[in-house]
């Protein structure tokens, strides 16, 4: 029997992220929903409006900043320090402005529980981490199943239709097989701790909203914002060690919860 190109702790390792990825959210909305007894429909907002300005809206804005084709966009491109603080700073205005726009109109009418904030937020991050985590660990692993019954890459990526598409699955193939199995759980980490940091970035926009102090909403732009600089530090190989990125973005997620639960405890019945 000859070993497989990637081995069954890598399978397991994408197999277990990719289902964590869905069941958490899930769960959270399962026990928060009955704790709280309120309805599910802000998760869904939360959804959608993540769907629409972090997938859709924000895409328009790197179509025209990372285009390539004009003296801006090259620039952004070439600098690997101003490629994060883009990166970072679209996100956190795009997605942060899109929370604002959601609960100052179609949830108007669930503002009146703080506990929606959370419902929200688990949906905001949920599908987040549906889409960015499990999508992405599942189609690895029926790309990795595939490739070990080939048996080789070459023999995988000669059923493409183009030498431009080979030399693409060529490379995403090489991908899989160098990735450790620990690379793909610590994937699934930093999925549950973006998951938190969208939850307490929920909380602290709805704090801003029915308190109407609408500068605040700056506060969660620059934590988000900071979140992704860093993370865009490691696509930029400003940060090479894997390991210490994700320990990075678990203690930011911890700190920002806490800040965002002190807000959340913080608010009064009258205020909301």
């Amino acid at each position: 029997m000859t070993t497989p190109l990637i081995p069954q702790l890598s399978l397991l390792a994408m197999g277990f992220t990719g289902v964590l990825c869905i069941a958490v959210p899930i769960v959270l909305l399962i026990v928060f929903k009955n704790r709280f007894q309120v309805k599910a429909a802000p998760f869904f907002f939360g959804a959608i409006t993540f769907i629409i300005f972090a997938l859709v809206l924000e895409s328009f804005a790197h179509e025209y900043f990372l285009s390539g084709t004009t003296a801006l966009s090259r620039a952004i491109l070439n600098n690997p320090l101003l490629y994060a603080v883009y990166g970072g700073l679209t996100a956190g205005i795009f997605e942060e402005f899109g929370r604002f726009f959601c609960m100052m109109t179609v949830m108007k009418r669930f503002m009146y529980q703080r506990e929606n904030s959370i419902i929200y937020g688990i949906g905001h991050g949920g599908i987040e981490a549906v889409i960015l985590g499990s999508f992405t660990m599942l189609q690895n692993l029926m790309i990795a199943i595939a490739l070990n019954d080939y048996g080789s890459v070459e023999a995988y990526a000669s059923q493409s239709g183009s030498p431009e598409a080979a030399a693409s699955v060529t490379s995403l193939l090489n991908t899989l097989i160098d990735t450790p199995a620990s690379s793909y759980i610590l994937s699934g980490i930093e999925r549950m701790a973006a998951l938190v940091l969208q939850i307490a970035l929920s909380v602290l926009v709805y704090k801003a909203v029915v308190r109407k102090k609408y500068a605040y909403i700056l506060i969660p732009v620059v934590l988000h914002a900071l979140v992704n600089v860093i993370a865009a530090f490691y696509q930029t190989g400003l940060i090479t060690n894997l390991l210490l990125l994700e320990a990075i973005v678990v203690i930011y997620a911890i700190v920002v919860a806490i800040f965002a639960y002190r807000q959340y405890q913080s608010l009064r019945y009258e205020e909301y």
